[in-house]
């Protein structure tokens, strides 16, 4: 009788193993750093030249997802990496390197950097650098930290993976973000805009990854502008995305769970602002505390997300892929609008480019937003032509109602911009992903979406868009929004028919994936740059000091929970030591008579300032270390430590560190 009753218990314990579907996929993720140099380098985003580093609020990262289908054996890679935008030569060299050293099966298809869009990393890595409004520099070293991280991040990625489930989930963000284009959005037909809810997306999809039953990361889909800290900002941050990412790591980490990678990626965050005033404030007291709030808001989404059940993806891998001359590409009369057929233009920029949004700070005050071709005027043309060169006639018409003030796609002997861009779209089971170079405003993406749903239809349940991803090429705007010229349209930079062109491609590749036929054959490809480009060395890199030692302006001796806690001490320009100091500020605690790191300048709740006064001899080099606990930070002892690189008189780069004198924190009251 025993053993009847110790067979059934047995097979009542088998039965959830035996009911477990088989994996589909294989898959692991990965995280690598790759900050850019943190003195005297323009900032990417806000096309400021005054705006230059002087330190860091928190470091940047490449996060990674590797998947194989373990039926097919086909590999997808998603990365987002905390930059402004990843040019093509990113891509092209990852993509090529993964080739020859890793896995022949890479191809632009299946490997997708997305930019997390954050406007304070160091710019320096485009190769359309002469003529550029975000950056005139090219910087091979710092080209090299992104481009290697990236890559390091996929392969890690790819030589751990294991059986995983997949699963997908989806809430609503509430008081994450605000149409900060909602003129142009009201241009669209009220019988469109009847059909949605809200003029934003506010819908999260989140791409979770078990391995045994534990998750080991997910991959996160909501469309945001990090832009909380403003152009006022001389600090790298990863901004709301990025701290949405470490708060989610750190949550993690209290479950034991220290290789966890969260990764809050680009979508279609075209019109969409952070800045819920919608005057380049909000919602916090100042800019990194705002730019917590919305990080936090979206950790929290995604927190509910991953205590639901969500769906399995259980179907397999496909992707198509193509490379598209936008600036003169063909649009049919089924697409066009215009019961004819029509093409898109040379990329331009229009006079309310560089208005700027005027909810996010504005631009240059010769310009504002709602500027057309009825709003010209003489003399900004007569100097735009001689900062580079006047439109053609023929391309005022296409760009028509634009005003175009720089013909970017008509300079010799090349553009001064991308022309041919990268367009992909994959399916990861039921989980369809539209790849695009541009900002996309959200009625775009609606139809954009709504264009592969009607191919797809039952073989997809789930969309999103992954905007920035492949390279960077300004913004898609619907017609209508196009009509307005507020920034978004004055920034799209192939005309009123981009979008319509990429509705008509994208229908084609939907085809494709749907009825399994061979991709459209590449004819063409984007220019390498790589013999025209002018590499710089890294500003102040080759700086010589004596070995700094000093502590200028110490911490006092205690803090109440919630105090922000500060020391100055002498240091060598932070550049000296890129890329090889892996933390310039260390707050470390004191456990069992020993000390031990519990922050660095990777978490958002510190920052290091470089500063440097006086002149010539009497220069004083120094860093400002700064440390904001909270209510969480535990009472006891710490202290903040410097740690960096400086350059001897000999030539030779040696090691140095700081220690400021410790300091206790206590209960507030005590």
């Amino acid at each position: 009788m025993k053993y009847r009753i110790s067979f059934f218990v047995l097979f009542c314990f088998s039965l959830p193993l035996l009911s477990e579907e088989k994996p589909v996929y294989l898959a692991a993720m990965a995280k690598k750093d790759i900050t850019g140099p943190s003195v005297g380098v323009m900032f990417w985003g806000y096309a400021r030249e005054d705006q230059t580093g002087l330190g860091i609020h928190t470091r940047q990262f490449a996060r990674s997802l590797v998947v194989r289908d373990i039926s097919s054996k086909k590999l997808l890679a998603y990365v987002t990496a905390e930059v402004g935008g990843i040019p093509f030569e990113i891509q092209r060299d990852v993509v090529k390197r993964l080739q020859t050293e890793l896995d022949p099966t890479f191809n632009y298809g299946n490997v997708l950097i997305n930019a997390s869009h954050t406007h304070s990393g160091p710019a320096g890595h485009f190769h359309y650098s002469e003529v550029s409004f975000y950056s005139k520099e090219f910087y091979s070293d710092s080209y090299a930290v992104l481009r290697d991280g990236i890559y390091e991040s996929i392969k890690e990625a790819y030589l751990k993976m294991k059986p995983a489930e997949l699963t997908v989930g989806k809430t609503i963000v509430n008081e994450a973000g605000v149409n900060r284009s909602l003129s142009a959005y009201l241009a669209n037909p009220e019988t469109e805009r009847k059909s949605y809810s809200d003029n934003i997306d506010r819908e999260m999809l989140q791409l979770t990854v078990s391995v045994s039953g534990v998750p080991i990361g997910f991959v996160n889909w909501y469309g945001v502008h990090p832009t909380n800290i403003t152009f006022d900002n001389r600090l790298i941050s990863s901004d709301n995305k990025g701290i949405a990412s470490l708060l989610a790591e750190a949550e993690a980490k209290k479950q034991g769970l220290n290789e966890y990678v969260a990764i809050f990626a680009q979508a279609n965050e075209g019109d969409v602002s952070p800045n819920l005033n919608l005057n380049n404030t909000g919602p916090g007291k100042d800019i990194y505390d705002s730019s917590f709030i919305i990080g936090k808001r979206q950790f929290i989404a995604s927190q509910q997300i991953l205590k639901s059940e969500g769906k399995r993806l259980s179907v397999g891998l496909v992707y198509t892929q193509r490379f598209i001359d936008m600036s003169k590409h063909p649009v049919s009369s089924e697409f066009s609008g215009t019961g004819k057929a029509e093409t898109t233009c040379p990329s331009a920029y229009g006079y309310s480019f560089a208005a700027g949004s005027t909810e996010e700070g504005g631009g240059h005050w010769l310009f504002h937003e709602g500027m057309t071709n009825k709003n010209r005027r003489f003399y900004i043309d007569w100097i735009a032509k001689f900062m580079l060169q006047s439109p053609s006639d023929e391309l005022r018409e296409c760009q028509n109602p634009k005003a175009v003030l720089f013909p970017m796609g008509e300079t010799k002997p090349i553009p001064s911009l991308p022309q041919i861009l990268p367009y992909g779209l994959a399916m990861l089971g039921e989980l369809a992903i539209l790849v695009l170079p541009h900002e996309v405003t959200t009625m775009s993406s609606r139809r954009l979406k709504n264009e592969v749903r009607s191919v797809l239809k039952d073989k997809t349940t789930e969309i999103v868009l992954s905007g920035l991803t492949n390279d960077f090429s300004g913004y898609i705007t619907t017609p209508e929004e196009y009509s307005t010229q507020n920034y978004e349209g004055g920034h799209t930079l192939h005309g009123p028919q981009s979008l319509n062109a990429l509705r008509q491609e994208f229908h084609k590749m939907s085809v494709e994936l749907k009825d399994g036929a061979p991709a459209t054959p590449q004819t063409i490809r984007p220019l390498d740059l790589s013999d025209r480009i002018h590499p710089l060395k890294i500003p102040f890199a080759d700086v010589v000091s004596n070995k700094p030692q000093s502590v200028i302006q110490p911490s006092s001796e205690s803090y109440k929970k919630g105090e922000v806690v500060s020391c100055r001490v002498a240091a060598a320009n932070p550049n000296v030591g890129y890329s090889k100091v892996p933390s310039y500020l260390w707050v470390e605690k004191l456990e069992n008579a020993s000390w031990k790191p519990v922050r660095s300048d990777a978490d958002y709740d510190t920052k290091f300032f470089y500063q440097k006064r006086g002149i010539w001899a009497r220069a004083e080099e120094s860093l400002d270390l700064v440390w904001e606990t909270s209510q969480e930070t535990k009472p006891g002892e710490y202290r903040l430590v410097h740690e960096g690189l400086y350059l001897g008189s000999d030539g030779k780069k040696s090691n140095y560190r700081i220690e400021c004198p410790s300091f206790r924190i206590t209960e507030p009251g005590i």
